[in-house]
């Protein structure tokens, strides 16, 4: 069970890594960042709870996310 929650931490740390590296406002960077955090503690914690936190963080953003211009 643990190397599944590191999978699956492994996912979020990528996915929310490449949402940092796009351009994006503050708001959205800092909450990719806050779940990138979320997914290393909880590849170090093999726990469920911090995966679970930062995807509901990382997806809050991308809702919030708006169209700016380029």
């Amino acid at each position: 069970m643990e190397q599944l929650y590191q999978i699956l931490a492994a996912i979020l740390i990528g996915t929310a890594f490449g949402a940092v590296l796009s351009r994006r406002n503050t708001m959205l960077t800092v909450s990719s960042l806050v779940a990138v955090a979320l997914g290393v503690l909880a590849i170090i914690m093999n726990s469920w709870v911090p995966i679970a936190i930062g995807l509901v963080i990382f997806l809050a953003a991308q809702v919030v996310q708006r169209d700016t211009p380029a």
